[in-house]
């Protein structure tokens, strides 16, 4: 059998994978050490010190005048094989790093209604090449996920995949922030968590009785803060470059404001809420005041918000058109060193892929959002771990133990029993990010033609398992 690459590979039955010489990171354990790890059946069976000369003398006599064992190094990708008498893959990690995989607290998968920019088969491909092993999927789709029918779909498709989608089904009936959806009935078929993402209950009253209901049932609101009455018809951050390129603005009180609020209805109904996408400095001030005064309070933040500000935007690339908008110098700068003090608890993509006729026209009529799934890691270790010293093992217990923590999961750890949920990262590789780098039906990222370093070599799960070029 061979592996190929860039494509996820489904192992056959008895398949014994080891991993030799990786540096394994495990932020459960706190385990930084360099050791083998073997697999089988996508499950970890032995960490250590493993030999795998035998082993390899079996493989070799199975397949003729080849002498050279299954393995990948680093750059150098050898096309792995199967004797007919061991099945048995050698991967060899030395200079590669070995950690569980990630999650994703925030993706669009577009299915049901917007198949043509991404469906639930080509978000399972994406997120494994980014190394990410798990994600919850937004409600707003088309129609909206506010009923059990949609839930129970994305979760038989999760199941027939092998592969960790958490629904999230939104709040309000249609997305509309009018009327209540029934939060029992669709915890009971697999919802994770709530959101109107994409929009915002404008009505306060309306938000303080959804919290009341949320804490009855234990379940986490992820919220989309918007008041639409300062961002009604803006294009980009409202400040000086809004100004100079004489575009309407969207005020950063339009985020700010409703966090206040939502801060202060918490605080009320003991919710637990999760604030997505923050964006404008005074959001992580608040925010901070809110977890000193032990309110049930998380947040996340993109990594083009970490890695760009509104200057961007001077070339009327509709790229940077995200909702909310890249915002001023000044708050990249508070939201990166929410991060570097824990504030800010993880990092989420909030993949939104589109067309390519929907971003390459005008700022006024292109849609907001970009794809995120494939360079979550890159993008945040390049911005964190090579531009301000942040510790690559705290970027991974970000991206991988954080999430789960936040969404009530079992934590991932790299121990025998355990599921395989595993990524290796190469954290020296650089590469510039083209159109031929994504598995997405979209490509509209804003890392397009930039330059990032450190990227995923490959992704377990269970038996599946990629090899990037």
């Amino acid at each position: 059998m061979g592996l190929t690459f860039d494509s996820v590979n489904t192992l056959p039955r008895d398949t014994e994978l080891i991993i030799k010489n990786a540096r394994i990171i495990d932020p459960v354990q706190g385990k930084d050490v360099k050791e083998d790890i073997l697999i089988r059946d996508g499950v970890i069976q032995k960490i250590g010190k493993l030999k795998t000369e035998g082993m390899a003398e079996s493989l070799q006599q199975g397949i003729g005048d080849n002498k050279k064992s299954s393995h990948f190094a680093g750059k150098e990708l050898l096309k792995p094989l199967i004797s007919e008498n061991k099945n048995f893959i050698k991967l060899e990690a030395e200079g590669l790093i070995v950690c569980p995989s990630f999650l994703d607290l925030h993706v669009h998968l577009r299915e049901p209604g917007n198949e043509d920019e991404e469906d639930i088969m080509s978000g399972i491909q994406a997120a494994i090449h980014g190394g990410v092993s798990g994600l919850c999927c937004m409600p707003n789709t088309v129609p909206p996920a506010d009923n059990e029918c949609y839930l129970k779909y994305i979760c038989s498709v999760a199941k027939e995949q092998d592969f960790n989608i958490f629904p999230v089904a939104s709040m309000t009936k249609k997305l509309e922030g009018t009327e209540i959806t029934d939060f029992g009935i669709l915890k009971e078929n697999g919802a994770i968590a709530l959101s109107d993402d994409g929009c915002c209950v404008q009505d306060s009253r309306l938000m303080y009785e959804i919290m009341k209901y949320a804490a009855q049932f234990d379940l986490l609101l992820i919220l989309h803060e918007e008041d639409y009455s300062f961002s009604r018809f803006g294009l980009m951050h409202e400040g000086f470059y809004s100004s100079k390129l004489g575009l309407d603005g969207i005020s950063s009180l339009s985020e700010i404001l409703m966090v206040q609020r939502d801060i202060e209805l918490a605080k009320r109904t003991k919710a637990k809420i999760h604030f997505t996408h923050i964006s404008a400095k005074e959001s992580v001030e608040l925010i901070k005041n809110a977890k000193d005064d032990g309110i049930a309070v998380t947040c996340d933040v993109t990594p083009h918000h970490l890695s760009f500000d509104d200057s961007e935007l001077e070339s009327y690339d509709a790229l940077f058109k995200v909702n909310p908008p890249l915002r001023s110098s000044a708050d990249r700068e508070a939201l990166e060193k929410g991060v570097l003090e824990d504030v800010i608890d993880i990092i989420a993509s909030d993949h939104a892929p589109h067309l390519e006729e929907e971003k390459n026209t005008t700022i006024k009529n292109a849609a907001s959002g970009v794809t995120g799934l494939e360079t979550i890691f890159a993008a945040s270790f390049t911005r964190l771990c090579c531009k301000s010293n942040f510790s690559l093992n705290k970027l991974i217990d970000i991206l991988s133990v954080r999430p789960r923590k936040i969404l009530g999961l079992n934590l991932p750890s790299i121990k025998p029993g355990e599921k395989a949920e595993i990524t290796i990262i190469e954290q020296d590789r650089r590469k510039l990010i083209n159109s031929d780098f994504f598995s997405s039906k979209s490509i509209n990222s804003a890392f397009m033609n930039k330059e990032l370093q450190g990227f995923i070599s490959g992704t377990i799960n269970g038996r599946k398992i990629r090899i990037n070029s």
